[in-house]
């Protein structure tokens, strides 16, 4: 018979949930050392790192917001974890991988908190959202324009291709990982 410390706390139903979306989206090398990446018919595709995900979005108070939408979810990692602190959609255009979040989402139970869209996040209605999220393989001029006056936060991970008309109001780093936080709009 096994018995339960009382010295030590039990896990909540979230810590629970932030291990196992953690572990499902381990970011293991490759033979190689290499990270896995993929190239799809928009562009790359490279796995963000759901351990550094988990760390940005509780530095930053996702809970706060009322609806994260990741632009180019690919495998699903960032969109689940975002599902732990508030209604999360990833658009992705590769059916392979949307196919692939979606059945992650499933996997793990989040319900109604985690939907996903095969489709160009440019024909969606991401004005919507209050939080955006993406991990750019290229400039984001295109989603800035497409943007102009948007009053939401954009999450750009990766220190590649900042936008130039974003005001930044905030840098994060996790180990290797950055994620920049931009709200507003340079005059």
């Amino acid at each position: 018979m096994r018995r339960e410390s009382k010295l030590l706390p039990r896990k909540s139903f979230f810590q629970r949930k932030a291990i196992e979306l953690i572990r499902r989206f381990e970011v293991v090398p490759d033979s190689d050392g290499q990270v896995s990446y993929r190239l799809t018919a928009s562009g790359a595709w490279a796995r963000s790192r759901p351990a550094h995900l988990f760390y940005f979005f509780k530095k930053i108070n996702l809970s706060a917001f009322k609806l994260f939408v990741d632009l180019g979810s690919g495998d699903g990692a960032a969109t689940c974890m975002a599902g732990l602190f508030t209604t999360a959609i990833g658009i992705e255009a590769d059916p392979d991988l949307a196919s692939e979040a979606a059945e992650s989402a499933r996997a793990v139970e989040l319900g109604n908190h985690v939907n996903f869209l095969c489709a160009d996040f440019f024909t969606q209605r991401i004005r919507a959202a209050d939080i955006l999220f993406i991990y750019p393989d290229k400039p984001v001029y295109a989603l800035e324009e497409s943007l102009g006056g948007w009053d939401g936060v954009l999450l750009v991970y990766g220190p590649h291709f900042p936008p130039k008309r974003m005001l930044l109001a905030r840098s994060l780093k996790c180990g290797r990982e950055s994620l920049s936080v931009y709200r507003g709009w340079k005059m």
